[in-house]
């Protein structure tokens, strides 16, 4: 498998085909709009994270003292720690490979999770989508599916706690596999609520998810 290189303001990020789920594109439209609502944040979490193009992205951009990275995915694994290798931050960068945030560390308050999560909560929704067969590649249904939304509740679930008090969740999702609406009572449901939401200006499909503390 061959690895490849996203250079951004002199960090080389690692990534290969099946590692790549869109985040090399979704990633400078995202670091922008961070740049413009919040500035510059303390503890800065990708969910999701594939490789890291979003997470990476915003700290090579000065837009966090640290940053951590969520994801499960074994080869996306691979990168991350490639990345942080290479990068010469090791004590600003921590990488969690468990499939759900519950044993996720309580002492450093989080203040802005990102991430262009699994867009669908299932392969039937998401089939029409796409020109080919999700199911005959292994790893396609790791980047595209979230069955039932079951990572999506335990986020909120985790964050009620995770999130400091001003903190924010910010969200890429996709109008193809939901809709607000989708996620309304999952975070009302856990004490959270939805602060914002705004449409993508570079991509038609995509809009941004905004979750806070009530």
């Amino acid at each position: 498998m061959i690895d490849y290189i996203w250079r951004i303001n002199g960090l080389d990020v690692f990534y290969t085909n099946e590692t790549n789920g869109g985040g090399d594109h979704f990633a400078i439209e995202y670091i922008d709009i961070i740049k413009d609502r919040y500035g510059k944040k303390d503890h800065v979490l990708e969910w999701c994270s594939g490789p890291g193009f979003i997470g990476y992205g915003v700290y090579a951009s000065g837009l966090c003292n640290y940053i951590s990275f969520n994801e499960f995915f074994l080869p996306a694994i691979e990168m991350l720690e490639k990345t942080k290798k290479n990068s010469n931050s090791n004590d600003c960068i921590s990488i969690h490979t468990e499939n759900s945030l519950d044993a996720f560390s309580r002492q450093m308050p989080i203040d802005l999770v990102v991430g262009n999560p699994p867009h669908w909560s299932s392969i039937e929704s998401a089939q029409p989508c796409f020109p080919f067969d999700i199911e005959a590649h292994y790893h396609v249904p790791e980047i595209l599916i979230d069955f039932e939304w079951n990572a999506h509740k335990n986020l909120f679930l985790n964050m009620k706690e995770l999130l400091s008090v001003d903190g924010k969740i910010l969200l890429q999702e996709n109008k193809q596999g939901s809709n607000p609406e989708v996620f309304e009572s999952m975070i009302y449901d856990v004490d959270l609520k939805i602060t914002g939401v705004a449409e993508s200006h570079m991509y038609p499909d995509i809009y941004y998810l905004e979750v806070g503390h009530r």
